[in-house]
């Protein structure tokens, strides 16, 4: 049945943890699900524009990068090849012709006299041979005269054709000027030593076999401009780039672009809402994996700190939404005074530091991206994300020592003050104008929200030290006050009880701070230890006057009674006046388990036979914290040393020795995770403030003897 109870419990309590984590995202998403939102924009072709528009995104303009492209490689000029060698080449060819001809002259006995017949088949024998040597083609007239020429003539005509084809591609000759060369070459034949026939015949070969030299690559050119396109950086429209500004003719190649940033997109679009979720996701993770951390510290692990870190959380982010909607009003600077570092100053005070740091951290990438709703630009407002940073580590940081209302106070006008240098950093970084009425009034606001920030946390500590139980530094300075009704009583009704209670309150606030242990509730719960003594005060010997002492006329059964009952009795008192459960268990554990031994001696010697010693010892329980150890053994030690008579620094010491050994011999730290190392820091500190308590005075002459001047 116990078993199962337990189970239901656990399984309770991890539905409730998971519960809470996944409520604070799903505030965080709802929060912060603005910022991806689509903006509608007033913006109608061929209108004149309303506002400034702003590109919320980086992203490539491939029609412009386009344009720019076919740009360059229009302007990139053709690539024209120069072969030097190809006037060589065309010799050689007009060489073959003429050795062609030669060759079937000779073979067909070719003469000047020579039939047409034979003629025309010797023609179609160099038309043969050329077709497979040659891509010319000459006219069967040019040939034939060729053929009848004499060896002389025929020899002649083949100088002058390869001197003035040779002449005529030894420059570059494009095909542009080609029939301009060619023309000029054939009017440069000699008359003088060829006839009209034979001028003729070679004015066709030189046509044939002058050609360009100097002409378009195709590849090369292909691959410059190519070369050249790549070289094209890509047209960027960068975010925060104003696409449209007001007052200008909206153009169609704006809405293009409008429409290629995702401003004007009529579907809808999902892909920012997985982003926002995706980082929500991670919001969430740093927060677990930090609360995790912080619980595994804690000596009882309670669902109460994730309920206040979660409460926190989500708050701070509800006040940073609301801000957001501040600059709706036009007023310069009043979204500056959101008191981020509310946050920070109570999870500082109600936590610890570095869950505050990280808490802060978050905060302020929330609020970036809360902010950016207003952001046309993105949807992260970085300026303020930083500043919420800033603002929110201050409020993390700076609050250190005594955590009083004033120190509070002091922490909210350093806040302020480190607002008011974030904010001039980012204007100067921004390189905005400085006005005198703009500049005052932002500095103004964010200097005001270190105060708000500050103010809102002293009002605020409260409601969660009632709601969640929580001892914090401001609500043990409090208790601290001797105002405090619970120290008056002690005050007026046990006043021996309260001068004992304040020593022992000196002696283990020092020692708990020797031992890194929170000294500030070890003098507070010292104050109240012995609360339950105002019962009964006068049965107690630091309240006892005349020497009066009740216990010598009732039995040591019954002194135990009213002696074991204090710690019992104080604790009752303790909790009908509502005081801290922390402060609470030190009062009923200060005693622990330990033997009042004087009455069970007494006990014994009365009875004259063996008592058990369970019937004079304490009920318990034994201190469960370090804080309680130290009260236990600065109450019993103090205590001791006050009953000294004539005490001296060797006398306390070996008393404040006696009593930890007693202490430890008897189990009384055996639930406590002091360690034997901080035990004896412990009674090295006791010891050192007993020595100046108790220190050796100068013995002043009881009477002073004056002399008389006469």
């Amino acid at each position: 049945m116990t078993g199962s109870l337990l189970s239901k419990l656990k399984s309770f309590k991890y539905i409730a943890e998971w519960g809470i984590y996944a409520a604070v995202g799903i505030i965080l998403y709802i929060l912060m699900i603005g910022s991806v939102m689509p903006k509608n924009l007033d913006v109608h072709l061929h209108e004149i524009a309303r506002q400034d528009v702003q590109s919320p995104i980086d992203v490539v303009d491939t029609h412009a990068t386009e344009l720019k492209k076919q740009e360059a490689m229009g302007s990139t000029p053709s690539t024209y090849y120069y072969d030097n060698n190809l006037g060589l080449i065309q010799v050689e060819k007009a060489g073959d012709l003429f050795d062609t001809v030669s060759s079937v002259k000779k073979e067909d006995k070719i003469t000047e006299n020579a039939s047409s017949d034979e003629v025309k088949s010797a023609v179609d024998k160099i038309n043969q041979h050329l077709s497979e040597s040659s891509d010319s083609r000459l006219s069967d007239e040019t040939l034939a005269t060729l053929l009848v020429a004499t060896d002389q003539h025929l020899s002649i005509a083949e100088d002058i054709t390869s001197t003035s084809i040779y002449e005529a591609m030894s420059d570059q000759v494009g095909w542009n000027d080609l029939q301009q060369v060619q023309n000029k070459a054939a009017s440069s034949l000699p008359s003088s030593v060829l006839d009209d026939k034979m001028r003729k015949a070679l004015n066709e070969v030189l046509r044939s076999y002058i050609t360009a030299n100097y002409t378009f690559d195709a590849a090369a050119t292909k691959r410059n401009k190519e070369e050249a396109a790549t070289k094209v950086d890509s047209v960027m429209i960068h975010q925060g780039e104003v696409i449209v500004r007001k007052g200008e003719l909206v153009t169609n190649d704006m809405i293009r672009q409008l429409k290629l940033v995702g401003l004007m997109e009529e579907h809808f679009n999902i892909v920012p809402f997985i982003g926002l979720l995706v980082l929500t996701l991670f919001i969430l993770a740093l927060f677990f994996l930090e609360y995790r951390r912080f619980i595994q510290k804690q000596k009882k692990p309670s669902l109460k700190y994730l309920y206040i870190s979660a409460l926190i959380f989500i708050g701070m982010a509800a006040i940073i939404k609301i801000c957001s909607y501040l600059r709706l009003t036009n007023i310069t600077g009043l979204s500056y005074v959101v008191p981020i570092a509310l946050a920070s100053l109570l999870l500082r005070m109600l936590l610890n530091e570095r869950i505050s740091v990280v808490f802060a951290m978050l905060l302020s990438l929330v609020g970036s991206v809360i902010y950016g709703i207003n952001t046309k630009a993105a949807i992260f407002d970085a300026p303020t994300g930083i500043y919420m940073l800033f603002s929110a580590l201050a409020g993390a940081l700076v609050l250190r020592g005594k955590q009083s209302r004033p120190k509070i106070i002091q922490t909210g006008s350093v806040i302020g003050l480190v607002n008011v240098l974030s904010v001039l950093c980012l204007t100067m970084f921004q390189n905005s104008p400085f006005t005198l009425v703009g500049t005052s009034m932002v500095l103004g606001f964010a200097f005001l929200s270190g105060f708000l920030s500050a103010i809102l946390a002293i009002g605020v500590m409260p409601l969660f030290e009632a709601g969640f139980g929580i001892l914090s530094p401001i609500r043990l300075i409090e208790l601290s006050n001797p105002n405090q009704p619970l120290l008056r009583k002690i005050l007026l009704e046990a006043p021996g009880t309260y001068h004992h209670s304040v020593m022992v309150a000196n002696l283990a606030e020092r020692a708990c701070e020797a031992i890194g242990a929170n000294g500030l509730l070890a003098r507070v719960a010292a104050y109240y230890h012995d609360v339950g003594k105002t019962k009964r005060p006068r049965f107690f010997v630091e309240n006892q006057v005349d020497g009066v002492n009740p216990h010598d006329k009732i039995s040591p059964q019954l002194s135990r009674t009213v002696i074991i009952c204090h710690p019992y009795d104080g604790a009752e008192m303790l909790r009908e006046y509502h005081m801290p459960q922390e402060i609470v268990d030190i009062a009923e554990q200060h005693h622990g388990t330990t033997l009042l031994r004087y009455f069970y001696v007494k006990a014994q010697e009365q009875s004259g036979q063996s008592v058990s010693e369970s019937e004079f010892r304490y009920p318990g329980p034994k201190v469960q914290t370090k804080e309680a150890a130290v009260v236990e053994l600065a109450d019993s030690i103090e205590a001791a040393v006050r009953s000294m008579k004539k005490p001296t620094p060797i006398k306390v010491e070996n008393l404040v020795k006696s009593i930890f050994n007693d202490r430890l011999s008897d189990g009384q730290f055996d639930e406590c995770d002091i360690t034997l190392s901080e035990l004896k820091k412990v009674e090295k500190s006791i010891d050192e403030t007993l020595r100046g308590v108790f220190h050796s005075r100068i013995e002043y002459p009881k009477e002073l003897k004056m002399r008389k001047v006469n």
